[in-house]
């Protein structure tokens, strides 16, 4: 006990008697700053002005009165014998997809047809995962279904097969139905 007391006394003693000065850092060398001024000179541009092009003069040729209507006459017997029923309007412009995020109500899976395991890869015990974009028409039926990601070949085309018998309910943009793209990922899990 007399020990620690007697540490402790030397060390306030130590600390009220020994008095530390600390300075500021001062470089040996004095640092210049130098600024120095650079002239550039700028050169203007001049812009081209364009000349005007020549008229080239353009001959008309009066046409006789006669001959006139003749012309006009002949162009409305051209009108009427032209058959419009033949016209074809041109083909629509192909319906864009539309992915997941831009529509306003996603389309939702109504009929899910599970997955056949492959035997093979029941026997052997594996497992795994495939992620499927599918696209979804207006009807809401899977008119494209395409393997993105797979964590094991085997399963790929059980996968595609299962997705392609489900049923949507349509996806909407502008309370109308849309083809959507959908990411859709299969679990393949074996229960014990």
């Amino acid at each position: 006990n007399i020990a620690t007391f007697v540490t402790l006394l030397l060390f306030i003693i130590l600390f009220w008697t020994v008095k530390v000065e600390v300075k500021a850092y001062k470089p040996k060398h004095e640092i210049e700053v130098m600024t120095e001024e650079v002239q550039t000179e700028v050169e203007q541009m001049q812009e081209e002005i364009p000349l005007p092009k020549p008229k080239l003069p353009v001959q008309v040729e009066e046409a006789e009165e006669g001959e006139e209507a003749q012309e006009d006459l002949s162009m409305l017997e051209e009108m009427q014998t032209a058959d419009f029923d033949e016209f074809v309007p041109p083909p629509p412009e192909a319906e864009s997809v539309y992915d997941f995020i831009a529509v306003e109500i996603k389309p939702q899976v109504i009929k899910r047809v599970e997955p056949e395991y492959p035997e093979v890869a029941r026997r052997a015990g594996i497992e795994g995962n495939v992620y499927v974009l599918i696209i979804v028409d207006e009807n809401g039926d899977v008119i494209d279904a395409q393997v993105v990601k797979s964590s094991n070949p085997i399963f790929d085309s059980a996968a595609v097969a299962a997705v392609r018998k489900w049923k949507f309910r349509p996806g909407y943009q502008r309370d109308k139905p849309v083809k959507v793209r959908v990411m859709q990922p299969i679990f393949f899990r074996l229960t014990k």
